[in-house]
């Protein structure tokens, strides 16, 4: 019985000592904040990491991740002025967050083996040589390169992207997109007005916006759900001519070396469309099977004419402003307004203008286009006489007409039309 009792009391105390030890937090397994070098020598024997690693203002010039392999968990290396190199030979995959970011001295990135990742930030690291990916970047949610120095990211390969961010890379001359689906947002702005974005196989766009590029190929692209814009920008061409359908507002301004656009395919517009400030485009065309605009049409620049020839369907208001003074808006108002294509309740249209006189088009200045847009400050500032202005709008009452921000001057028929309106309104 005492060899029982004995034999009892040893196994229980090893149980204690097993759970005691399970209750200790492996070196393998837990969230670790580090500051250099011996941090990550601590666990360099796990080829499995559960937990982030998060190393911040680090002392040395050197920081290696070695051993390593997958990582349940973010990998965080930040805020490291002194840091001139980061290596993680053997890392594969990182389930949560890989982010470089504010290094102002690094200069070699070294992620050899990196072929999966849930986000990606690499930001603030000026004096990067490269950012390359040899195993191939197959798999990855989000990505954002912000104020990098390098001309092109090599070995992207992955299919699919929910955010692809490109922001401030001053010297990108090349960028190419391996995706045929973004699910969310493509954000290129503020690189270099040099930089040829391609993006040979992507097919389905969420939302995109393009600022500051000197040319962009997508020439599979046949829908985006949102919104879509170009602005600022060096192309000299613009040609989409597979895509179908823009769920949101299409917005092109402010580029002055377009010369050519072509939407072949284009039938629908969700929200607005705003063709702006295009300086060499002389005249508005490459549309031929857009047949409908659900919000406002928006169109200013210095253009002799548009060619609109499928077009049967504004349901916004529209507004042209040209300072060419060859214009003729009686002709657009024939066909736009009169033709019933437009069918919203405000239409604007002035030639000849001076380009002081013009108001900003929709998404024109910022760029934060909406869909909602129904056309109720499109109304061109009012021109001196002579000067070819020709606008009108027909509220069917007193403060309708006052929410709209009516300024024009009228001409008869219409302006009777709108009198008698205004005296309806006034009575009832």
């Amino acid at each position: 019985m005492k060899f029982v009792s004995t034999t009892v009391l040893a196994l229980s105390t090893a149980a204690l000592v097993v759970q005691a030890a399970q209750k200790q937090p492996s070196v393998c397994s837990q969230d670790i904040t580090g500051t250099g070098q011996g941090d990550l020598d601590a666990i360099k024997g796990c080829k499995q990491y559960q937990g982030t690693i998060t190393v911040s203002n680090a002392a040395g010039s050197e920081l290696v991740l070695e051993g390593v392999e997958t990582v349940t968990g973010s990998v965080i290396i930040t805020d490291t002025s002194a840091l001139s190199r980061f290596s993680a030979p053997n890392l594969k995959s990182v389930s949560g967050e890989l982010k470089i970011t504010q290094h102002l001295g690094l200069v070699k990135l070294e992620l050899p083996a990196l072929s999966e990742v849930q986000q990606l930030t690499l930001r603030v690291l000026p004096e990067v040589e490269a950012i390359d990916f040899p195993a191939g970047l197959a798999k990855v949610n989000q990505v954002t390169i912000d104020d990098t120095p390098v001309a092109t990211v090599n070995g992207l390969t992955f299919d699919t992207v929910s955010k692809l961010t490109l922001s401030q890379n001053t010297l990108m001359k090349r960028f190419e997109l391996p995706a045929s689906r973004v699910s969310e947002s493509l954000l290129v702005v503020g690189n270099s007005n040099e930089l040829d974005f391609e993006a040979p196989q992507l097919i389905e766009l969420q939302a995109a916006e393009f600022r500051q590029v000197g040319s962009i190929n997508m020439p599979s692209v046949s829908h985006v759900e949102g919104d879509l814009s170009f602005h600022d920008s060096d192309m000299t061409s613009l040609h989409l001519d597979n895509l179908e359908r823009v769920g949101g507002t299409m917005v092109i301004a402010n580029n002055n070396h377009i010369t050519d656009m072509s939407f072949k395919k284009l039938e629908l517009v969700g929200g607005a469309l705003s063709i702006a400030n295009n300086s060499q485009l002389t005249t508005i065309k490459g549309y031929p099977s857009l047949s409908a605009v659900h919000g406002t049409v928006d169109l200013a620049g210095g253009f002799d004419k548009y060619e609109l020839p499928a077009l049967q369907d504004v349901r916004g208001g529209m507004r042209i402003q040209t300072t060419n003074e060859n214009f003729s808006c009686m002709d657009a108002e024939k066909t736009l307004k009169y033709g019933s294509v437009v069918k919203g309740t405000v239409w604007g249209c002035q030639s000849n203008m001076q380009e002081e006189n013009m108001e900003p088009a929709v998404g024109q200045n910022d760029g934060s286009s909406t869909s909602s847009d129904n056309g109720s400050n499109l109304l061109p500032k009012k021109q001196n006489a002579g000067s070819g202005a020709h606008e009108e709008d027909v509220a069917e009452n007193k403060s309708s007409a006052a929410a709209a921000g009516l300024t024009a001057s009228f001409h008869y028929p219409s302006a009777m039309v709108f009198i008698v309106a205004l005296l309806y309104g006034s009575l009832f």
